[in-house]
């Protein structure tokens, strides 16, 4: 019969075929008979379906082709009838599919439209919009006949057009995308941001938004909270340096006129430690500001460990004396040698040594021992102080972090100083680590650094202990600085030296002493109004005769972009306030053509 040799010349196609399939032929009483199937087709009671059969009998004599989607017990089915032969008998095709899994997802659909605060976008042929729920509506201030339509290029601003083909990519490959977030437009032309996750579901694509800009804003306003903590730390340390400059001048007077015998010099040499601790705090809090501004560069060079830590130890020995603290140092039997900024990893060990004396009773034992061991230079500082509870050892390196409740108040510190050891020994790819027994127990911070092939240092003296102010021969020297204390006691400190020095206010007054008088040395403050250091600078260097005055920026400011704009304008050297010995040094080493190395 017909169908039978229909049948064989299509079987080899139909067993092919991965969805249930078979041949079906409408008797002449209007019976389904079942021709072939292929091994995927084992419903054959579906046949007997009287939905089914009145669907397969307007096929058979009617429009030659459906397809539709039919529930058959808990599935449902989409169903493609195609007629192959006409006559008495037709003879069709009938290809099945289950598409439960999409219909529970247009059933979870149809549940989020209801959801207002959930965007529900269902695009269709070319990413065009055909439908959209009230809660995008609300969103983004279309109404449906007005979204319906329009493209996500039309509703996406351009440089989000990346990520979102990116999803489209996803979604046609993989049938949906990693949620992302990105930026749509409003009707009035405002943009929001949503959280997008886009999935496939039969032939179109649904795509579910949240709006999250309530969060973006919050999220923005904490980083410009962060960016402008960080001005403020910076802006702070650089009007405190400025009032501390010409108390430390002050004080280095005092010391060099006081007899060593009289009762004052041991008060003087308690202000003079104490000063120096808080100048150490605000250089720590500008360096704070400027590590999470990413302004902090580490100047690497081949670094003595053991030269390191002895300037570490030479900088807090007053304040272990002050305590009666003990303070062992132990050191490998060779020197050790790594790459690395001398005076940072210094810094670093400085700090660990201050949080030791500070943190341990008076008459303690302080201990500092290096070690390499597998390609790692180590530093411990062991100290026998309050020690840190347990469940306060993993947050004590986070900034402004303090350990509660086991030292008085005034000791707890701004919680800097370990946040900037931890931010530094990063930079120079190591690690730093505590140890604690506990309240009572002592601690042990140690800091671990990757040690490098490096070749010996150069050869050279070491650094001058000298009297930096009347180690050199007198100079002629020119001081601008609108803080008149300051002037004046940098100008009584280097007088007393022997040096012969003129004071100006003002950078205007700056330039006409320094054209009459013919300085050897100028000292400018970079902040002075008006007329400014940096164009005081760029005068001095524009007059015919004055190309040999050697200039020196003295102020508060010390980041990397402002060393840069001093050297543009024409200074030789860049000093941060308060004036150190080794700044002092090395700005009158330069007018005799000396170029000691300036202090960072």
């Amino acid at each position: 019969m017909k169908a039978e040799r229909f049948s064989n010349f299509h079987a080899g196609f139909f067993q092919s075929i991965d969805d249930p399939c078979c041949i079906l032929q409408v008797t002449a009483s209007g019976a389904l008979r079942l021709v072939e199937a292929n091994p995927a087709f084992t419903d054959e009671a579906l046949l007997e379906d009287a939905q089914w059969h009145h669907v397969l009998h307007e096929v058979a004599v009617g429009c030659g082709e459906l397809r539709f989607c039919l529930r058959r017990g808990p599935a449902w089915i989409e169903a493609h009838a195609f007629r192959l032969q006409d006559g008495p008998e037709p003879v069709l095709g009938l290809r099945l599919r289950d598409v439960t899994q999409q219909s529970i997802g247009v059933e979870k659909l149809i549940g989020a439209r209801r959801i207002g605060t959930v965007g529900v976008l269902v695009w269709g042929e070319n990413f065009g919009l055909v439908d959209v729920n009230e809660g995008f509506q609300a969103m983004s201030g279309f109404s449906a006949a007005e979204a319906i339509g329009k493209t996500w290029q039309e509703l996406t601003p351009p440089e989000f057009h990346e990520a979102s083909w990116d999803a489209v990519r996803q979604v046609l490959t993989l049938g949906e995308a990693v949620p992302y977030e990105k930026q749509y437009y409003r009707k009035d032309g405002s943009r929001w941001w949503g959280l997008f996750a886009p999935r496939r579901i039969g032939d179109k694509v649904v795509e579910f938004v949240l709006d999250v800009t309530e969060r973006r804003n919050a999220e923005e306003a904490l980083r410009d909270a962060g960016r402008r903590k960080d001005e403020f730390l910076a802006t702070l340390a650089h009007e405190l340096r400025n009032p501390l400059a010409p108390i430390k001048n002050g004080l280095q007077i005092l010391l060099r006129t006081t007899p060593a015998e009289a009762p004052a010099q041991r008060t003087l040499h308690v202000m003079d430690r104490q000063l120096d601790h808080l100048l150490r705090l605000v250089n720590d809090l500008l360096d704070v500001a400027r590590i999470s501004a990413g302004k902090v560069r580490i100047v690497r060079e081949v670094v003595s460990i053991g030269d390191t830590v002895a300037r570490s130890v030479e900088a807090v020995q007053p304040l272990v004396d002050a305590r009666g603290h003990r303070l062992t140092v132990v050191l490998p039997s060779h020197d050790v040698l790594l790459q690395g900024d001398r005076d940072r990893l210094a810094q670093v060990f400085s700090n660990l040594l201050s949080n030791a004396v500070k943190y341990t009773p008076p008459g303690g034992a302080i201990r500092i021992e290096t070690s390499v061991d597998q390609g790692e230079v180590c530093v411990a500082i062991s100290d026998t102080g309050v020690g840190i509870p347990p469940e306060q050892q993993s947050a004590v390196f986070e900034l402004f972090t303090q350990v509660r409740g086991h030292q008085p108040h005034s000791e707890g510190g701004l919680g800097i100083g370990l946040a900037l050891v931890r931010s530094l020994v990063g930079m120079h790819g190591g690690r730093v680590e505590v140890r604690s027994g506990g309240v009572g127990q002592g601690s042990t911070f140690t800091v671990c650094l990757p040690k490098p092939g490096a070749p010996p240092p150069s050869s050279g003296d070491a650094a001058d202990d000298a009297d930096p102010v009347s180690s050199v021969p007198p100079r002629r020297i020119l001081l601008a600085d609108d803080n008149v204390d300051a002037v004046e006691m940098l100008a009584s400190l280097l007088r007393s030296a022997g040096h012969e020095v003129v004071t100006t206010f003002g950078g205007h007054e700056a330039v006409t002493a320094a054209a009459s008088w013919h300085p050897e040395v100028a000292f400018l403050d970079i902040g002075m109004p008006g007329v400014d250091g940096l164009e005081a600078a760029r005068r001095i260097r524009a007059h015919p005769g004055l190309a040999d005055v050697r200039l020196v920026a003295l102020t508060g400011w010390g980041q990397v972009a402002d060393r840069e704009r001093t050297r543009v304008a024409g200074f030789d050297l860049h000093l941060v306030k308060p004036l150190t010995a080794e700044g002092l040094r090395a700005a009158l080493s330069i007018a005799a053509g000396v170029d000691e190395p300036a202090p960072a």
